[in-house]
């Protein structure tokens, strides 16, 4: 459900998915600063934001 949440939000490929939820599954629902500046760094604040929230939709 997430998985297809953030492919409808924004072009990402289907690793970079998997790994994003992976991180905020491991981070209580949110992307670590490391992530965001190395795997993540081209997605916008906005944009983690949003994915953020939908994850804490879908998981609480």
């Amino acid at each position: 459900m997430l998985n297809e949440f953030i492919k409808n939000y924004i072009d990402m490929p289907d690793n970079l998915v998997d790994l994003f939820i992976r991180f905020l599954s491991q981070n209580d629902g949110k992307l670590s600063k490391r992530a965001r500046r190395r795997e993540f760094e081209k997605l916008t604040d906005d944009e983690i934001r949003v994915i953020e929230e939908k994850y804490a939709e879908i998981f609480d």
